[in-house]
């Protein structure tokens, strides 16, 4: 039976420079380029124990370093930050060559500025700052920013133009977008991901499952066109694709 073996990168100079290479965004793409990068297991779970953490391989944690060393700004959604115990982005010794500057700023998406978020970004300023809708209250943005916190608030209208609006305010070209499953589904269903750079790890979880990789809130439902743009394997087992939103295909 005719099988097609996938590229194998591991953490070896070679590897990583073309691991680096497969992660640059098209000619001719959307500035910024706004990538979703998300973790499943083989039947779709995107947690384990309500962490994606568990899901991660070696050869994941690279790929997800590369993102971060590529990104010029980060984007979660804060519900998933507090869960997965965020903090400002470091670089990965292996990355930070190719880098060269300091590490990008991470934006937590909010609905809500919650005593528990505040206290989970105060005095961390623009590395670690707060993105909420123009309806949160300005008497308890005031008092987020006189505790250290960097809020900034978004602009009225559609959820996904005023993400990529502060991303282009923000001076982005590339921009990471890191979960979780609601948010996902949201942009992508608002035309607001360019790309899905998505590890599949190699296992399936029996019994409990987690997040699916897109949670939807009711409404009507949305198909987007994907194309595989790069695809490799890794000494972990795990499979590791890049696809590009295919706008000709909606």
């Amino acid at each position: 039976m005719p099988s097609t073996r996938l590229t194998e990168l591991g953490s070896d100079p070679a590897s990583l420079a073309a691991m680096w290479s497969a992660l640059a965004p098209e000619p001719g793409g959307r500035t910024p380029t706004i990538r979703a990068v998300m973790i499943a297991s083989l039947d779709g779970s995107t947690t384990v124990d309500g962490r994606s953490g568990g899901l991660g391989t070696p050869t994941d944690q690279f790929l997800f370093h590369a993102m971060r060393a590529r990104a010029d700004l980060v984007i979660v959604g804060a519900a998933t930050a507090i869960t997965e115990g965020y903090g400002p982005a470091q670089l990965h010794e292996a990355w930070r060559a190719y880098r060269g500057t300091p590490p990008p700023p991470v934006v937590l998406l909010a609905r809500t500025l919650s005593d528990q978020l505040v206290e989970h970004c105060a005095g961390h300023g623009d590395a670690l700052a707060v993105a909420v809708t123009p309806d949160v209250d300005r008497d308890r943005i005031t008092e987020a920013e006189r505790r250290g916190v960097r809020v900034h608030v978004l602009d009225p209208g559609p959820y996904g133009a005023a993400v990529r609006a502060l991303a282009t305010r923000l001076g982005a070209e590339e921009v990471d977008f890191e979960g979780g499953p609601r948010l996902l589904a949201r942009l992508l269903a608002e035309d607001a991901v360019d790309e899905l750079v998505l590890s599949l790890a190699p296992e399936v979880i029996v019994g409990a499952h987690g997040d699916p990789l897109v949670r939807t809130e009711g409404g009507a439902s949305a198909r987007v066109p994907l194309r595989v743009s790069d695809a490799f394997t890794g000494p972990d087992g795990g499979l590791y694709t890049r696809w590009v939103v295919d706008r000709d295909g909606r």
